[in-house]
């Protein structure tokens, strides 16, 4: 079977770009949005997952500046943000951001869930963002400073790759929709799964575990995790 050639961008979140329209019968230069979308930079990838993360006392959390010394002497949960003291209490946010490893950006957005005299539990987001992506198929994770479950959705085109892979999606044929770049049987029908695992970067492993939602000649729809697994 002959197939275009495949086109290697990547994409996680498409953002519809939206247009400022000239007012009809005026001159004037269309107005610029403010809220427009920042295009990410080539060979980058964004996962946004819910976190609750646990740090015991006296600790660091892995991969981060963010340390938990117990609680004060008003009951307060003594919090250690790159090293300045943040007293907290339940509800209370713990943002941060920094780069675990070379080519990764982490953006930490939660709340105080919990706390007490062992430990202290973090509930929100996480905004990971990984740059110069060079994918190496298969392999095996390290060990893991941190690790996210980021549920994705995504919408392929025809001979579009998977991103974070080198799988395309090929067309719909009598044995369901048949995707390229797989090791084993290349066809997978409506909610049947879809498992890769490769690497991103020298530090960055990821899984996805995927389901066929639905498929046609031009294009083909998943759903599932990626999970991200930030190594030491």
């Amino acid at each position: 079977m002959n197939h275009q050639p495949i086109r290697s961008f990547w994409r996680v979140v498409l953002t519809p770009l939206v247009l400022a329209g000239m007012v009809s019968g005026c001159s004037e230069s269309p107005i610029p949005l403010p809220f427009a979308p920042t295009p990410l930079p080539p060979n980058t990838l964004v996962y946004d997952a819910p976190v609750s993360l646990t740090i015991k006392t006296g600790s660091l959390l892995s991969g981060t500046s963010i340390a938990y010394q117990g609680k004060n002497e008003t009951g307060q949960a003594k919090v250690l943000i790159t090293g300045l003291l943040a007293p907290k209490q339940t509800a209370d946010t713990v943002d941060w951001q920094g780069t675990p490893a070379p080519g990764v950006n982490v953006k930490l957005t939660t709340r105080v869930a919990s706390f007490d005299d062992q430990s202290l539990t973090l509930a929100g987001g996480a905004r990971i963002e990984i740059s110069n992506v060079t994918i190496q198929p298969g392999g095996a994770p390290g060990t893991a400073q941190l690790e996210f479950n980021a549920p994705i959705t995504l919408s392929l085109k025809k001979d579009e790759l998977i991103p974070g892979t080198k799988i395309a999606y090929a067309g719909s044929t009598p044995n369901g929709a048949q995707f390229l770049g797989l090791d084993d049987y290349p066809y997978r029908k409506q909610l049947d799964s879809l498992l890769y695992v490769g690497r991103l970067n020298p530090k960055v492993f990821l899984r996805l575990d995927l389901r066929i939602v639905s498929y046609s000649e031009t294009g083909v729809v998943l759903g599932g995790t990626a999970k991200i697994t930030i190594e030491q």
